[in-house]
């Protein structure tokens, strides 16, 4: 396998549950013991990895400036650890050979209690007043005449119900059944989103369609006694939209059956005379129902308790596993954009400390040829003492120019890195990041918050880092490296400046008393000061030149240094990406990926097929399809010959001989149930057109379960008139 896609657990084959056959009920599955010790060792053992990978990178960001930003890394990974702690802890102490579970779930005030009251036999404490949210948590107790176990949870779709919707769905992980109740009325949008999450979750359903005509009423009571046809008229109605919403997640259910609990449980309490009780619990229909909870606890019973043992450790690492997906791609974002921002800002950097330089030496060149013109106007008929002070004046005043024009481009500079540098980050916090996807539990948490606070990963990356330090004083504005350097290049060039000049010494010659009158003296003494400054200004504008390299050089040097810190940083991004990757694809998947394979052979085991489950090489399990396994070439063509139609999980059998391509068609072909063209196909790649049309959902089932067994993406067309019909995107 190329790679695992975090997903959910796999759904029922509804369509293949049946009575298991007489050599399954002495096969091996009769050891549920051990199956759970080998997913307690599991458990141990990714709790600790995840637990050891959140303290390798909390140990790797201390002091770093991406500690804040991973620390929503290690906080999903502690999470993760101790929720699989947590499970691992439930599964040790779990009766493993307690009664079928079945949980109850549904729309709030759609009679749930009152059905749970009856088949548990109960008093009626649990049954609502009419009120939403009456029922706050759940309640187990034992069907005895059923012989299985009943879970009561609060209803979902109540306003203000989002702490009862996660009491009710913390249930579902241990069902060996979901008895989903509904209604004849409209079912609301948050009652959609249950049974979808519920098809995702992939446990078995059955439906219950509960009549809500109130019989403790004179004229419903009657009703329901003389006519029941007519208060059932409405009830097949409403199973389209549930239909609906759980096709969209690829699932089914097993079965639904119309009821009227409320009759059931009046009949059943002695009010009415016996005649009354036994016609309304007749007209109830609650038999059909109970009749399908006890075939689905007596034919299913071994398999659904091996499920159900793994599935609630195995959903705890499908969460850990989508966590660790959606931290790498939000680590993988702010590595990019740590790097790209760093690379931008030395571009841009760069070019300005060009442009700074250039301003630089025109500054240069710009006092030289103001001390030019200074020569030819200086009074030369004042005292030797007074010319000399002038000189030294003026030479003075140009040391100062010169470091005025470094410190102010400078500090321009600095200004202008600023400014690149927010620009830069800018740019880079809007960087789109593709791959988050929509899981429950912390992967969502985790991938919403990554898209909330990516700016938050820019603000503490590559060039903005000089940038969230300016607003200081000069030499501080781009952080203490960049700021100081610069300062310190301004230092020394005025230093070069000063030196060069030689000012005390340039006009000792004027003392000469041999000229003759004071014109030639004038004359004599301007063209000596032009001849002597204009040799000592022609030896400064060589030696500035590289002066104002060395001033540039300084720059690039400071530059350079800021972004290989930079580059130092981000190194704590990749080493934190690596500990991620590894906790995924060396432990946690293939933790997935054992507990697939174990599951497979135990349900293999039990359909008496010993043979073939000693031979799975490995297994994949998807919600909504079933579980691929993949065989040698003998125990292939057993299974092809003789599926394991008894089994509650479709079994796909691929061959561990042939390409990647030829195991997704395997796939494909087994889900359809008939022949299908290949269109295309490729090493990664493969097309299929379909004669009939599947559902979206469930076609997205088929080829999620190919693409994670095998790596292939597959394409599913449909034969429609006239031509091809595209059903589904491509993966």
């Amino acid at each position: 396998m190329t790679g695992r896609i975090p997903g959910r657990p796999g759904a029922p084959d509804q369509e293949s549950v049946g009575v298991r056959t007489a050599g399954a009920e002495t096969s091996s599955m009769a050891v549920p013991e051990a199956f759970r010790a080998l997913l307690v060792a599991g458990g141990r053992d990714a709790s600790r990895i995840l637990a050891q990978a959140a303290q390798d990178i909390d140990t790797q960001s201390s002091g770093s400036e991406h500690r804040g930003s991973l620390g929503d890394a290690v906080e999903v990974l502690r999470d993760s650890s101790v929720r699989i702690e947590a499970v691992r802890d439930l599964l040790a102490d779990r009766d493993v050979e307690r009664p079928f579970r079945v949980v109850l779930m549904g729309r709030t005030m759609a009679g749930k209690s009152t059905l749970f009251e009856y088949l548990s036999a109960g008093d009626g404490t649990r049954v609502g007043d009419g009120r939403q949210r009456y029922s706050r948590d759940f309640c187990v107790r034992v069907a005895k005449k059923i012989g299985v176990e009943i879970v009561d949870t609060p209803g979902v779709g109540a306003t203000d119900g989002e702490e009862d919707y996660e009491v009710a769905f913390g249930q579902v992980a241990d069902a060996d059944l979901v008895l989903w109740v509904a209604t004849d009325q409209a079912t609301q949008e948050q009652t959609g989103h249950a049974l979808e999450r519920l098809a995702d979750l992939g446990k078995p359903i059955l439906v219950a369609m509960n009549c809500l005509t109130d019989v403790t009423d004179e004229i419903g009571l009657m009703d329901m006694l003389e006519e029941p046809y007519r208060v059932f008229a409405d009830a097949e109605g409403n199973l389209a939209p549930i239909r609906r919403h759980l096709s969209r997640a690829g699932g089914r259910y097993l079965d639904a059956v119309a009821i009227h609990a409320q009759a059931a449980r009046l009949a059943s309490t002695g009010e009415l005379d016996a005649d009354e009780a036994r016609i309304l619990h007749a007209n109830s229909r609650i038999d059909a129902l109970v009749g399908a909870l006890r075939l689905q606890a007596e034919s299913t019973r071994e398999q659904r308790r091996i499920i159900s043992i793994c599935d609630g450790l195995r959903l705890a690492l499908l969460d850990a596993a989508g966590a660790l997906a959606d931290a790498r791609i939000t680590a993988s974002a702010a590595l990019k954009a740590s790097m790209g921002m760093q690379l931008e800002f030395r571009t841009r950097a760069v070019r300005r400390v060009d442009d700074a330089h250039e301003e630089l030496t025109a500054a240069f060149a710009a006092a030289v040829t103001a001390r030019e013109r200074w020569a030819e106007t200086v009074d030369v008929d004042q005292d030797l003492d007074k010319i000399n002070q002038r000189l030294n004046g003026e030479i003075a005043a140009l040391r100062a120019e010169l470091g005025r024009s470094v410190a102010d481009t400078g500090r321009r500079l600095r200004a202008d890195l600023k400014d690149i540098a927010v620009d830069v980050a800018d740019d880079w916090a809007g960087l789109a990041v593709d791959g988050f996807r929509d899981l429950d539990g912390a992967g969502a948490v985790w991938g919403n918050r990554a898209v909330k606070t990516g700016g938050r990963f820019a603000l503490g990356l590559g060039g903005l880092a000089l940038g969230a330090k300016a607003g200081a004083a000069a030499g501080t504005l781009l952080g203490p490296g960049l700021g100081t350097a610069i300062s310190v290049v301004a230092g020394g060039t005025i230093g070069i400046a000063s030196s060069l000049l030689g000012a005390d010494r340039l006009i000792d010659w004027i003392g000469d008393r041999t000229f003759r009158s004071a014109a030639e003296i004038r004359k004599r003494r301007r063209r000596k000061i032009r001849d002597q400054m204009s040799e000592r200004l022609t030896k400064l504008k060589g030696d500035l030149v590289p002066a104002a390299e060395r001033v540039r050089r300084g720059w690039l040097d400071a530059v350079e240094e800021e972004v290989a810190r930079q580059y130092a940083a981000s190194a704590v991004l990749e080493r934190s990406l690596a500990v991620l990757q590894r906790a995924a694809s060396e432990e946690i998947e293939p933790a997935i990926a054992r507990i697939d394979t174990e599951l497979a052979c135990e349900l293999l085991r039990g359909t008496g097929r010993e043979t073939v489950a000693s031979a799975v090489i490995r297994a994949t399990r998807w919600r909504g399809a079933g579980i691929a396994v993949e065989l040698p070439r003998s125990a292939f063509s057993e299974l092809e010959l003789s599926p394991a139609a008894e089994c509650v999980e479709r079994i796909v059998p691929t061959s561990v001989e042939g390409s990647a391509s030829t195991g997704a068609l395997q796939i494909i072909r087994h889900l359809a149930g008939r022949e299908v063209t290949v269109h295309e196909t490729g090493p990664d790649s493969l097309e299929v057109v379909l004669d009939e049309p599947v559902a979206a959902g469930v076609q997205e089932a088929w080829r999620a379960l190919a693409r994670v067994h095998t790596g292939v993406d597959v394409r599913i067309r449909e034969t429609v008139e006239g031509g091809l019909r595209d059903e589904c995107p491509r993966a």
